[in-house]
């Protein structure tokens, strides 16, 4: 890491940054190379995953040319995890609530992980509804895992522009092809 410091929570920035600039991330350093190689990671392991559980490892082919819901439900997932996202990197990149936007943070994925555990408790998996809570639960189950890993990214350094780049190009040319072409 070298030419890069850390601030009071961790946070890389590089060492040319000085003063107020040190505690504030920038908006579109955090979008670029830390926020969107995360959510075409996620875009692009649930399209892949939906597509091998529908299909098995027979139909893999089939499933990820021909069926419109993988596309759908991988938009939804991306969408959901992206919504904590977007509101840390803007505490983030404010001066007035940058320090509090890693406690708010870790509690959100906190709450999530006691509202899945209570989610169990409250309706049982066999009870009356479970399909919408099987439903509930699953993305809640899938965005925890994501949130640890895009915290991780956006505490540390984020990729490099042409990896960013790769992974947003294969995420949007998914994207496309589940919105236009199928």
């Amino acid at each position: 890491m070298h030419g890069e410091t850390e601030d009071r929570d961790g946070f890389v920035t590089p060492d040319e940054r000085t003063g107020q600039d040190l505690m504030r991330l920038s908006f579109v350093d955090a979008t670029i190379n830390r926020y969107l190689p995360i959510l075409s990671l996620t875009y692009i392991a649930s399209v892949l995953g939906m597509a091998l559980k529908r299909g098995g490892t027979a139909d893999f082919i089939f499933r990820i040319l021909t069926d419109e819901k993988i596309y759908d439900l991988a938009l939804m997932v991306a969408i959901w995890v992206s919504i904590p996202a977007i509101i840390w990197i803007s505490m983030r990149s404010m001066g007035a609530l940058g320090a509090y936007a890693n406690n708010w943070y870790k509690s959100v994925t906190t709450l999530m992980v006691l509202t899945l555990f209570a989610s169990f408790l409250l309706f049982p998996p066999d009870g009356q509804g479970h399909q919408i809570w099987y439903t509930a639960r699953l993305f809640i189950a899938a965005a925890i895992p994501i949130h640890i890993v895009q915290y991780w990214f956006f505490t540390k350094e984020g990729l490099p522009n042409t990896y960013s780049a790769v992974l947003g190009a294969i995420a949007l040319s998914l994207a496309l092809y589940g919105l236009l072409v199928i």
